[in-house]
């Protein structure tokens, strides 16, 4: 379950690590990626182990499921933008690889109604990915964390096993 929950959040933090790099070329998530670049600082930064105390634990726990619910509602957004064009969901992701990876080819070249297609739906799926990293991040301040704090935390429980355990925890006493 707990590995789950962090499949979850961990889209937080990915999205906000840039690993999106469809996002961070778009003129609307510029702070975003000013925001990424400095926690992709910080996680390279975090060799040494961040205090985290019993509270901010209990709010970064409190907050993960919402985290989890948002992504997962993103993620069927997405699929059912690409389930409706012409394409399907393997062709859109052969595409998508193809574009992502220098050197990668499709199995096929698109053709222009594909790529046509294809740009149509990932300019939608860009935009369903920009509201769900919106709605995560003011997930987070509901819930009483900073954005910097709630992935510092979060790299602390990755990299602390004693803080994996008192998470799990919390996690089952809710």
């Amino acid at each position: 379950m707990l590995k789950q929950i962090f499949k979850g959040s961990s889209v937080l933090f990915f999205l906000l690590a840039g690993n999106l790099s469809a996002l961070a070329q778009t003129p609307e998530s510029r702070p975003q990626t000013q925001l990424s670049r400095g926690i992709s600082e910080q996680f390279q930064q975090s060799q040494g182990q961040t205090t985290v105390s019993q509270e901010e634990l209990q709010k970064f726990a409190s907050i993960l499921p919402r985290l989890q619910e948002i992504a997962e509602t993103g993620q069927q957004r997405s699929l059912q933008i690409i389930e409706q064009s012409p394409l399907s969901v393997e062709r859109f992701q052969e595409l998508s690889q193809a574009q992502q990876t220098p050197g990668t080819q499709p199995s096929s070249p698109a053709t222009q109604e594909e790529q046509q297609s294809f740009n149509q739906v990932t300019a939608q799926v860009q935009s369903i990915q920009e509201e769900t990293v919106l709605q995560q991040q003011e997930a987070v301040q509901a819930g009483g964390l900073e954005l910097n704090r709630f992935n510092e935390i979060f790299i602390a429980v990755q990299q602390d096993p004693a803080l994996q355990q008192q998470l799990q925890q919390l996690i089952q006493n809710n």
